[in-house]
């Protein structure tokens, strides 16, 4: 077998590896951040016993996951029911394969790398969905008929809201967006509309306040998620967690120069350096998007399902629709 290709399969395989071993710790610290922001936001001390500062609150909920009782129902589908979890964390896990870290810091560089993105986290409707009917509950299959409504409605503009940023950077791959935004200024500068769509729809994609009708605890109990203990639903509660994460992440590559600082770029700083420093500014500007997350959940009350869906098709699509003729006008005027 070629050397090149071994070397290519054991850096992907390498790589694949790292990143499943982040998504826990991810998980972990998303959990923490939103524990003491929305506490400090209620005038709550919030965690404050296990760990200096109750840091270790979130690993503790980790392991409290694997001591209980892996429930199933008698008459769940038991197939599907075990495989449900693992579809959507999986969803949310390969995901970050195309995530531009920094740079020389991706582990799969695809040419199509924003197509492979929205494939591969469609999936996630899927888990949802199945979870919802394997677990014979109505109120689960209820969460799960309105996991997919919600996701599948939202997604549209979501997607629609990228292609501005793939018509104007003329690419679908992560790291040559950024190089664009290098050249031309951060993408939040021609595409604020694109922007606004994606950071909204992005926000019901991942079941996140105020779009959080999916695990409406007041009406569904917990959704598709009732039937779930032990750490079955452990991967359905870190999945939400990670795909929080990974949003905000895709958006600071789409729209804030992914590892770009607000300023040029040292150019001192090449190789490992760089890298580092890319790094940096990468997790500071997607857990900056983190906290706004948190902070709207502190914030916002749960919408309507039909506000919910009204929104998504009556406001959201008509608008990306409308900025997407406009963006390619511009390119075809400014001849970009």
């Amino acid at each position: 077998m070629d050397l090149d290709l071994l070397l290519g399969v054991g850096r992907f395989l390498l790589a694949t590896t790292l990143l499943l071993l982040l998504t826990v710790p991810t998980a972990f610290v998303v959990i923490q951040m939103e524990l003491k922001v929305i506490a400090q936001m209620q005038l709550r001390y919030g965690p404050n016993r296990i760990g200096p500062w109750g840091m270790f609150q979130s690993t503790i909920h980790g392991f409290k996951f694997l001591a209980k009782e892996d429930h199933m129902p008698d008459q769940a589908d038991r197939t599907t029911f075990t495989l449900a979890p693992w579809m959507v964390y999986m969803a949310a896990a390969m995901s970050m394969l195309v995530i531009p870290w920094a740079p020389g810091a991706i582990a799969a560089d695809f040419n199509i790398g924003i197509v492979y993105f929205f494939a591969i986290i469609g999936l996630s409707v899927v888990g949802m969905l199945i979870a919802g009917w394997a677990s014979y509950n109505k109120y689960s299959l209820l969460g799960g008929l309105r996991s997919a409504a919600q996701m599948v409605s939202y997604e549209i503009p979501l997607t629609l809201s990228v292609v501005g940023v793939v018509v104007l950077g003329g690419t679908l791959n992560f790291r040559e967006v950024i190089e664009w935004q290098l050249d031309h200024g951060w993408m939040l500068l021609w595409q604020p509309v694109g922007w606004g769509i994606f950071y909204i729809a992005s926000l019901a994609e991942i079941n996140r306040t105020p779009f959080d009708m999916v695990e409406a605890d007041s009406e569904l109990v917990a959704g598709p998620f009732t039937e779930y203990s032990g750490m079955r639903f452990g991967f359905f509660f870190f999945a939400e967690y990670v795909a929080l994460f990974i949003m905000s992440g895709i958006m600071v590559a789409l729209f804030f120069g992914g590892w770009l600082a607000p300023w040029p770029f040292p150019a001192q700083l090449e190789g490992f350096g760089g890298t580092l420093y890319g790094i940096f500014w990468f997790f500071l500007k997607s857990y900056l998007f983190v906290f706004v997350a948190v902070w709207l959940r502190a914030t916002l009350p749960r919408v309507r399902v039909d506000q919910l869906m009204g929104m998504a098709w009556k406001v959201l699509l008509p608008l990306a629709m409308l900025n997407l003729i406009v963006t390619a006008g511009v390119v075809v005027w400014l001849k970009l």
